[in-house]
């Protein structure tokens, strides 16, 4: 049985990815958005979910000219509402199946 497969982006193949400069990715991780493997920029190493998550932070930075502060607790609280809804949804659908049993 095989492992699953992950990509991991180096700070340069991430930097093409995202189109954000260095400087802008450096201070995505410092803020903790993106979390990325290894201690320096040149040693980094990112998951495949990192590029989703520092677009969305560089969409909130730019459109809403949030603090990096501000773009790292909006993006909780858009994660925490995602988790709640999946959460209602699995309820309702147990829901649903106990009220027509």
């Amino acid at each position: 049985m095989s492992s699953p497969l992950y990509v991991q982006l180096d700070m340069h193949s991430f930097c093409q990815a995202v189109d954000l400069s260095p400087a802008f990715v450096i201070e995505i991780v410092e803020h903790g958005i993106v979390e990325p493997q290894g201690r320096t920029p040149e040693e980094w190493l990112f998951d495949d979910h990192a590029p989703g998550i520092a677009r969305r932070a560089a969409k909130l930075h730019h459109d809403l000219e949030l603090e990096w502060e501000g773009v790292a607790l909006a993006l909780e609280l858009l994660e925490e509402v995602r988790g709640l809804r999946a959460e209602n949804a699995m309820l309702r659908q147990r829901l649903g199946r106990f009220l027509n049993s």
